[in-house]
């Protein structure tokens, strides 16, 4: 009843999910989100043209970073832009465009937005 996971960097080794590391839980939960999307997209009479990842990004070591970035990077085109939400530094220098969310205050000023290039 559970899933398993085809390793084929180690021989096509099938093991359970639980044995997954933070890095590679991550990559496993991206691959499935990139490909629902894809789905969505193809059946849908209105394209959706944009698509948000949140957080997870802290449980990669910097050589899965700069694969995972490098791959978001490829996929965005004009006709699909990546919204990446993250603390994680490197993400940050590494984006030309943020939207920085600064929260309301209890003063009554409401949560402001805006837009960083590099």
């Amino acid at each position: 009843g559970g899933f398993l996971i085809r390793d084929d960097a180690n021989g096509g080794v099938r093991r359970p999910v639980a044995t997954l590391s933070g890095g590679e839980t991550f990559l496993t939960s991206l691959s499935l989100a990139l490909a629902l999307s894809a789905q969505i997209q193809l059946r849908g009479e209105y394209p959706l043209r944009f698509f948000f990842l949140d957080e997870g990004f802290g449980t990669l070591d910097a050589e899965l970073l700069d694969m995972v970035i490098s791959a978001l990077e490829k996929l965005h085109t004009q006709q699909l832009a990546v919204g990446v939400i993250s603390h994680v530094q490197e993400i940050r220098t590494r984006l030309p465009r943020r939207l920085i969310v600064e929260p309301a205050e209890p003063s009554g000023r409401g949560t402001r937005v805006r837009l960083e290039t590099m």
